[in-house]
C-alpha cells in the first residue's frame, strides 16, 4: 500500500512538472484598463515584444476603459486564477482607488508579476511662465493675492494628493483644479488655463514644446534628459514623500496558490522580457528606456506599504 502511495505521489509530481513546463499552452490575455494608445497600452506593448517570444504564446490585448480602471479589474476578477490573465495599472493609482473606496477589490484580491517602469510625479509649468525655478513658484504662491491654480488628473488621483501635500508643506496660496484624465490636466496647462500642473514626467513629455518641469516628488533626482530639476525635498528642505507612478503587471492574487507553477513562470519570464533585446530596443524607440525600472513582486508589495504610510499621514487632505 505504501509503495502504491509513493508511486502515485511521484506521478502527480511529474504531472505538475509537465504542466509547469507546458504553461502557457494558449495566448495570455492582457487587460488594459484604459483606451488604446495611452501609457498603459504603450508600456505594455514594449514588454510584450520580448515576453511573447520567451513565453512562446501571443499576448492578446483587451481594452476595458472606464470607472477609474475598475471595469478592467472587474474583468480580471471574473477570470480563473490560472495565470492566463494579467492587467496593467500603476501601483499608486490602484492604492488611491482602494483607499478612497473607488475600488471594491483590495490587495488581498490582486497581486504582482512585477514592475516595468517608474514614472516620477513632477510639478509642471508653462514654458512661458514667469516661474523659472521651484523657488520662484513657491515665492509667488506665498505672496499671491489670489490662489495659484494647479491642475491634476482626478480629484482622488495621486497627482491631487501630491499637489495638496505641496500646498500643505510650503504654505503657498493655491487651489487644486482636478480634471477627468491626466492628458486633460496637461492640456489645460499647455493652454495657459492654469498656473501649474502635477503629473508624471514621462507622460508629460508629449507636451514638452509647451510645458516644463520645476521639481519632482521623489527621493532622488530624476532623469535629466528632458528636464533637469531638483527634488522638492532638496529644493525646500521639507520632507516630501516619494510619489511616483510604478507601472506594474498584476494578476489575481489567488494565482499564487492555485497555479503556483504558472505564477512563478510569469514572474521569471517577466524579468527576462525586460532584459530582452526586443524590449530594450522598443523602449528606446518610445523614449521609455530611462524609466524602465524592474521591481520584483516583493518590491511592489513593499511600495504598497510605503505608499500606505504616506496616505495615513496625509489622507485628511483628500477626504
Amino acid at each position: 500500500m505504501k509503495k502504491t502511495v509513493l508511486v502515485l505521489a511521484a506521478a502527480f509530481c511529474l504531472l505538475g512538472t509537465a504542466w509547469a513546463a507546458d504553461f502557457p499552452d494558449k495566448p495570455i490575455t492582457h487587460i488594459i484598463p484604459a483606451k488604446a494608445g495611452g501609457g498603459f497600452d504603450r508600456s505594455s506593448r514594449v514588454l510584450s515584444v520580448g515576453w511573447e517570444k520567451i513565453l512562446g504564446q501571443p499576448i492578446k490585448f483587451d481594452y476595458a476603459p472606464g470607472a477609474s480602471g475598475m471595469i478592467g479589474f472587474g474583468k480580471l476578477m471574473s477570470k480563473p486564477a490560472d495565470g492566463y490573465t494579467t492587467i496593467m495599472t500603476t501601483i499608486s493609482m490602484q492604492a488611491m482607488n482602494i483607499n478612497t473606496g473607488v475600488s471594491k477589490f483590495g490587495w488581498e484580491d490582486i497581486g504582482f508579476v512585477g514592475n516595468l517602469i517608474t514614472d516620477p510625479n513632477v510639478l509642471l509649468v508653462h514654458k512661458d511662465s514667469p516661474y523659472k525655478t521651484i523657488q520662484d513658484f513657491i515665492e509667488a504662491g506665498l505672496k499671491a493675492e489670489k490662489p495659484l491654480t494647479i491642475s491634476t488628473s482626478h480629484p482622488k488621483a495621486v497627482s491631487s494628493l501630491a499637489a495638496k501635500i505641496l500646498i500643505e508643506l510650503t504654505g503657498i496660496k493655491a487651489k487644486v483644479v482636478a480634471f477627468d484624465g491626466g492628458s486633460k490636466s496637461r492640456d489645460a496647462l499647455a493652454g495657459k488655463q492654469v498656473d501649474a500642473c502635477v503629473g508624471p514626467y514621462f507622460s508629460a513629455a508629449s507636451k514638452k514644446d509647451f510645458i516644463k518641469a520645476l521639481a519632482s516628488f521623489t527621493k532622488k533626482k530624476v532623469w535629466s534628459g528632458l528636464w533637469d530639476v531638483p527634488t522638492l525635498s532638496q529644493a525646500t528642505g521639507k520632507p516630501f514623500p516619494n510619489l511616483v507612478e510604478p507601472f506594474a503587471f498584476l494578476i489575481r492574487r489567488g494565482t499564487v496558490k492555485e497555479a503556483p507553477e504558472a505564477y512563478q513562470k510569469l514572474v521569471a519570464t517577466f524579468k527576462q522580457a525586460i532584459d530582452s533585446k526586443e524590449t530594450k530596443e522598443m523602449a528606446a524607440q518610445q523614449g521609455m528606456a530611462p524609466f524602465v525600472d524592474y521591481w520584483t513582486p516583493q518590491e511592489c508589495d513593499d511600495y504598497v506599504k510605503e505608499f500606505q504610510a504616506v496616505w495615513e499621514k496625509y489622507k485628511n487632505l483628500i477626504q
